[in-house]
């Protein structure tokens, strides 16, 4: 049977919101570093090299958003911007020393939070979580 009332995707809107809030309150306003650019951080500590339209569809972010995020991180030299060999239209990007550095002063601020998020959850319930968030997202991505 179909589930036709909206509560699973409010509440899921509901905790995205909380989860933001949770990380402006302790990481941006403490390191200076908006949630966007936190994504393209760990985005590049996990894929160096990757295009900010790979990181816009990664986080299904908005393009504006990401690209921003990029230009600040690259004018403060957290990351560099180069062409990419195969596609001059595009580019790739990458952690430099001090976006690295940045990353590891700010993790275990981020980690503990997100840590302190979850531990009310027993561990077979967030596996299960875990499991309908990416059912959900991959068919999001078929809908799209």
């Amino acid at each position: 049977m179909a589930i036709t009332d909206d509560k699973p995707l409010s509440l899921v809107h509901m905790l995205s919101n909380r989860i933001s809030r949770a990380f402006f309150d302790e990481v941006e306003t403490k390191y200076g570093v908006s949630l966007a650019e936190w994504r393209v951080i760990l985005t590049l500590i996990s894929e160096p090299g990757v295009s900010g339209a790979d990181i816009t569809n990664r986080w299904a972010m908005e393009k504006m958003a990401v690209n921003r995020a990029v230009q600040r991180l690259v004018d403060a030299e957290y990351v560099t911007r180069s062409r990419d060999p195969d596609d001059r239209r595009s580019y790739r990007l990458a952690l430099t020393a001090k976006g690295t550095k940045l990353h590891d002063k700010i993790a275990p601020t981020a980690n503990k939070r997100y840590a302190e998020l979850i531990s009310s959850v027993p561990r077979e319930e967030l596996d299960a979580m875990v499991a309908t968030l990416q059912t959900m997202i991959a068919r999001a991505e078929e809908l799209n």
